[in-house]
């Protein structure tokens, strides 16, 4: 295997990003899936993962570490919808939430290829990660705070 003609898209080409990069990392629920966090202005959940079905098929999806009060939808919605005509990077959605009271905000791209220069993946997935962060930080600078909940479980002290 040449460097021109790169490596097959999989889970040691992911691992090797991961440590190059000094992330901590999770696995997840199967083979190809992985979790880390970004510690950016912003604290950002970003999953890492290759297709079950379809082993050619990566996709980035990076996350902020807090929900929006669903009352702000429409605001959120025109956000990302003039972040998503204006900038190719990631693909910026309004989901749902368990919570019918919170939505979120998630930023996304995949690429398609059985192949790729280990440099290359680095680079997507480094800019996927940078647009994330400067999406998150203009919901932040446009006044949408996020919403306040109390921590899970309290500090024994």
């Amino acid at each position: 295997m040449t460097e021109s003609i790169g490596e097959p898209l999989s889970t040691n080409l992911i691992e090797r990003y991961l440590r190059a990069r000094g992330r901590r990392y999770f696995r997840g629920h199967h083979d190809a899936e992985f979790f880390f966090v970004a510690n950016a202005h912003l604290r950002l959940h970003v999953h890492l993962e290759i297709s079950p079905a379809y082993r050619d098929v990566f996709t980035i999806r990076v996350s902020p570490a807090y929900f929006f009060p669903a009352t702000d939808h429409t605001r959120l919605a025109e956000i990302v919808n003039a972040w998503n005509l204006q900038n190719h990077e990631v693909t910026a959605i309004v989901h749902g939430s368990s919570d019918p009271h919170r939505i979120g905000v998630a930023a996304e791209r995949s690429l398609i290829r059985d192949r790729i220069r280990f440099d290359d993946f680095a680079t997507f997935v480094d800019n996927a990660v940078s647009a994330a962060t400067e999406l998150f930080g203009q919901l932040t600078a446009a006044g949408l705070p996020p919403t306040a909940t109390p921590p899970l479980l309290r500090d024994a002290g």
